[in-house]
């Protein structure tokens, strides 16, 4: 019959487990990975109505300024 005494390498090896296994939960709650969504959001309701197909840029008419420049000593 086996005895009922616990050798010592079994009771490191379960304190070596238990301590792992903290080390790896602990690490595992604290992590940024369990808080992203694995669901994205709904797409936001529309308030206005569309304005029709795109329509081209819209064109000044005005004239740009015009300058003279003189420079002293030229004709």
């Amino acid at each position: 019959m086996p005895s009922a005494r616990v050798s010592r390498a079994t009771v490191l090896r379960a304190v070596a487990v238990t301590v792992i296994t903290a080390t790896v939960t602990l690490a595992a709650a604290c992590s940024d990975e369990d808080t992203v969504d694995t669901i994205p959001p709904p797409w936001p309701t529309r308030t206005t109505t569309p304005d029709g197909p795109p329509q081209p840029p819209s064109v000044d008419t005005t004239p740009a300024p015009t300058s003279t420049i003189t420079v002293a000593g030229t004709t």
